[in-house]
């Protein structure tokens, strides 16, 4: 289920390198009003429906905009005809004084399907229950989307002097295809140009009661490679099984596919990251985080450090099996069954020879790889 706790700790989305270094007397923001705010936009941004697909993202952006205006912030939709009916992006730009080049704030409309009846209440009512906002998208990633602007307003209804624009992004398409962020991209280099820093997901900060140990930075990300498996076989009434059912052929290839354990790779910047947050842990788990390498040689350093699966996701190329087709009735053998599965790259494999070994594995003809989404980096 996802939830978010009720905060408006707003002022960690907001760098002190962007204001400037003058002294000078400005309004201290209303944080209990910005608070209040926040939970309320948080709520009615949940309510809107921008499963993807479809997406519909337009109706998030309307509501977005109409929210940042509301405060004197200019905001532009773009994108439209290229991405096509029910898509765009939004952009809005908080001036400072362009000492500084700017910061983007960047978060994607769209959220993943939702089956409500695993929910204990309606996914996109967005109410508040136990001291939670309630909601498909509360942590990926509408509260980012509300915490977003809500610190530019917070900038500019103070009136503190900025030294760096802040760049507001919402992108259309990101759990799909990822064409949002890729069309913003190319259609409007300009508006990027003097970017610095991005503040967006996948890069949480670690908070333990109430302080905060560490703000991530992102240096590199793992990329997307979803696959599709299809198995042709010989239809046929469930009453007489044949051979050349494609079922326990495909069943088969997944299986050795879900026993195949990845290889552990610690790439220079989760390196960096293990040893950066070491010294927040005692004895020795301190030692086993500051050469991550070497404690992955050790079984109970490795068992620690693999519990953890964002941990375990840096350390290694992922394969998750997600999806399953074949009959679409109980008393049917199929021509064809396939599956398609998620697979997660760590910044230098190469796709080929992924996908080389996973063939290697499988190692049956009949089963047919073909690629759903391409790294696109």
């Amino acid at each position: 289920m996802r939830r978010v706790f009720l905060s408006a700790a707003l002022l960690a989305l907001i760098p002190s390198t962007g204001f400037s270094q003058t002294v000078e007397v400005v309004a201290s923001p209303d944080w209990n009003r910005i608070a209040t705010e926040s939970q309320q936009i948080l709520s009615d941004y949940l309510r809107i429906n921008t499963t993807n697909p479809p997406g519909n993202e337009i109706v998030a952006a309307r509501f977005l905009k109409q929210i940042l205006e509301r405060e004197g912030i200019p905001v532009q939709l773009h994108d439209s005809a290229e991405l096509g009916s029910g898509h765009v992006n939004l952009y809005a730009r908080l001036k400072g004084n362009g000492s500084k080049k700017a910061i983007a704030l960047v978060h994607h409309m769209d959220v993943v399907p939702a089956t409500a009846s695993e929910w204990s209440v309606d996914p996109f009512s967005g109410i508040v229950k136990d001291g939670y906002i309630w909601g498909r998208g509360a942590i990926d990633m509408k509260r980012e989307a509300v915490a977003h602007p809500m610190a530019m307003i917070a900038l500019k209804r103070s009136g503190v002097p900025l030294n760096r624009d802040i760049v507001f992004i919402a992108n259309a398409d990101e759990e799909f295809t990822s064409t949002g962020a890729l069309t913003f991209v190319k259609n409007h280099a300009d508006l990027l140009k003097d970017v610095e820093y991005i503040i967006t997901e996948a890069t949480e900060n670690s908070v333990r009661n109430g302080k905060v140990d560490y703000f991530s930075v992102g240096v590199a990300e793992k990329r997307t490679f979803w696959q599709r498996l299809t198995v042709k076989g010989v239809p046929s009434h469930g009453s007489r099984p044949t051979a050349q059912n494609p079922v326990p052929r495909l069943v088969a290839a997944l299986n050795k596919i879900a026993e195949y354990e990845t290889p552990l790779h610690v790439t220079p910047g989760v390196d960096k990251f293990f040893r950066d947050i070491s010294r927040l842990y005692p004895q020795p788990r301190r030692a086993w985080l500051a050469n991550v390498s070497r404690a992955l040689q050790n079984p109970v350093a490795r068992k620690w450090i693999l519990s953890d699966v964002y941990w375990n996701a840096y350390l290694r190329n992922t394969i998750s099996l997600t999806a399953l087709n074949g009959s679409n009735k109980t008393n049917v053998i199929p021509p064809e069954a396939s599956a398609e599965i998620d697979i997660r790259l760590l910044p230098d494999t190469d796709p080929a020879a992924m996908l080389a070994t996973l063939r290697k594995i499988v190692n049956d003809t009949a089963v047919h790889f073909s690629t759903i989404l391409q790294p696109k980096t």
